[in-house]
């Protein structure tokens, strides 16, 4: 019989080896608990907390199933010690699928007695799977009201010591709810990394729209980009015509032209037609099974599609195009809610892309036919004034008998007939930006002269005084047609901004080794508004047929004979153009 005092050494060693065991307990819990603290990345994180699960359960090995509900399975993040690296069941089968699916514990002796049991896995390893313990790990409850989430399962396999006992079932679920959290920690930090990266592609996407020029280089970069962050196979995007019906041009990314030049995708059947129907983002991660895909496959594109990922493009309420990517470049991966959300901003933003981009080159376009408009509307304008001197010369003609005066009536008119063929040449050389000048030495009385005797007449016909003043006895290195061209578009001014009555005058006087020329008219003067821009195309003061093209011609005349300009001008007193050109 034994003695009391052997009872209560007895009775002290259990004690002892409980309180290791509770040591154990504590430590590695302790250890767990650092880790789960100061890692977000589950990859990291995963291996030592299975190390630490399968010590503390002294077990022979442990698995960490993910449960993936968008896909419907588990599959194992680690699997220590074994020959494959990756496990993947459905939910529901097996004993982890069971756990995925019930959220029941599950803690069998003998795996092999078990019908839910899979031993397939052991078939593949050579393993003999004996005992097991299973557990799920459930999210973090938010709500009494709200079934909490399944998001992985533990499961330890073979106990070394015997069978796994409720005491190892109480300990791993201390520490399933640790890991729960860290769980939840680390999704929090991948849609995070996600939003971030989401943010930083649409960013990407701006900057490439705002700097690049050429659709084509931009559309090649987009689709490369989505390619790449996506993680996929290839890419494309297929722009829609809606007067024809048909899709072109495409832009793509790893698929080789002459695949690209093949293919002809429907707009009103399959993945593409529903695509621009239903204004809808459309996935398959069993493309050769699905309807749509079978109704008209693509069947240029030489690799095997496996997954699509289609996005519409809708430009003013109608349809623009599509963007499709193609298998995700990892085998076990698939196209996810995720992906879909990611690609419907993604297909947003480059529709109000589109959109800006045809709706600026509408505007050019337009402004381009103003311009043209514009311009037209000086050649008229302008022509007018050797017109209506071609028409009082030949009215002149008609009536002198004198052959001196008709000799010079007629030179009079050659020269306006040339003045008309100059001036459009000017208009069309000043949009261009063309330099046509041919500079000779020309008096300075002899310009003026010229002048006088083109433009007196209609100054005068229309109720207004010209006074020219020479005061400069020298030569200048000039076109003298397009000099001319500069005073008469300066005098046109001066007679719009003039009352009846008003007087013009041209003032030529010598000022060291340049000769000033001043033009001056007693009109209303110059509104202060557009007195800094007065020589910018298209900038006129509201004259009744006015288009601001005269003045900016003047300035690229003088600015080609390497002269200046400069003007003064008092409100209700008139305005002074002072022109300056170097003697010869």
């Amino acid at each position: 019989m034994r003695s009391e005092f052997d009872l209560l050494k007895e009775r002290v060693s259990l004690l002892e080896k409980e309180l290791r065991h509770k040591q154990l307990t504590i430590s590695s819990i302790h250890e767990i608990g650092k880790a789960l603290s100061s890692e977000l990345k589950i990859d990291r994180l995963l291996p030592l907390i299975m190390d630490e699960v399968t010590r503390l359960i002294n077990a022979e090995r442990s698995t960490f199933y993910v449960v993936d509900h968008e896909r419907g399975e588990i599959w194992s993040k680690i699997a220590q010690k074994a020959e494959i690296n990756e496990i993947r069941l459905p939910i529901g089968k097996g004993i982890a699928g069971h756990v995925a699916k019930t959220g029941e514990v599950v803690n069998i002796k003998d795996a092999y007695s078990d019908p839910r049991f899979d031993p397939s896995t052991d078939k593949k390893t050579g393993y003999r799977t004996r005992s097991v313990l299973c557990m799920p790990i459930f999210e973090p409850v938010r709500s009494q009201k709200t079934k909490p989430k399944i998001l992985a399962v533990i499961q330890a396999l073979n106990k070394i010591d015997g069978a796994f006992t409720r005491e190892d079932e109480e300990l791993m679920a201390s520490l399933a709810s640790q890991i729960a959290i860290s769980l939840v920690n680390s999704q929090l930090y991948d849609s995070l990394e996600k939003k971030v990266k989401e943010l930083n592609l649409l960013y990407d996407i701006e900057q490439d729209a705002s700097y690049t020029e050429k659709e084509e280089i931009l559309y090649r970069r987009l689709i490369k980009k989505l390619v790449q962050t996506f993680q996929t196979q290839a890419g494309l995007i297929a722009f829609f015509d809606k007067s024809s019906n048909r899709f072109g041009p495409f832009f793509s990314f790893n698929i080789p032209a002459d695949q690209i030049k093949k293919l002809n995708p429907a707009h009103n059947i399959g993945i593409e037609g529903y695509v621009l129907d239903k204004n809808k983002i459309y996935i398959t991660n069993a493309a050769p099974d699905d309807p749509l895909y079978q109704q008209n496959p693509p069947d240029s594109l030489k690799f095997k599609i496996r997954q699509i990922l289609c996005a519409p493009l809708k430009v003013n309420g109608h349809p623009a195009g599509i963007i499709q990517l193609f298998n995700k470049t990892n085998p076990n991966e698939i196209f996810r809610k995720e992906d879909e959300r990611i690609l419907s901003s993604v297909s947003r933003q480059l529709s109000r892309m589109i959109e800006a981009r045809r709706l600026r080159e509408e505007k050019i376009k337009a402004e381009r036919l103003a311009a043209i408009g514009n311009m037209l509307s000086t050649i008229v304008h302008d022509l007018r004034t050797p017109m209506n001197n071609i028409y009082g010369f030949v009215d002149l003609l008609s009536e002198e008998d004198d052959p001196e005066m008709r000799k010079e009536f007629s030179g009079i008119i050659i020269q306006q007939i040339q003045m008309l063929n100059n001036m459009a040449h000017d208009i069309l050389d000043f949009a261009k930006g063309k330099t046509n000048i041919l500079p000779v030495k020309t008096p300075v009385n002899k310009l003026l002269d010229t002048f006088k005797k083109t433009f007196e007449n209609e100054i005068k016909r229309k109720g207004f005084e010209l006074e020219i003043v020479n005061n400069a006895p020298c030569m200048l290195y000039i076109d003298p047609d397009k000099i001319l061209r500069v005073f008469m578009n300066i005098m046109k001014n001066a007679l719009e901004a003039m009352e009846k009555g008003g007087t013009f005058s041209i003032v030529a006087r010598e000022v060291g080794d340049e000769v000033e020329f001043q033009l001056k008219d007693t009109g209303k003067g110059i509104p202060e508004n557009i007195r800094s821009r007065l020589f910018e195309s298209f900038v006129t003061s509201g004259k009744k047929e006015g288009t601001g093209l005269g003045l900016a011609i003047v300035k690229n005349l003088i600015d080609q004979h390497k002269g200046r300009i400069e003007v003064e001008s008092t409100p209700g007193k008139g305005t002074t153009f002072k022109i300056y050109f170097k003697k010869r």
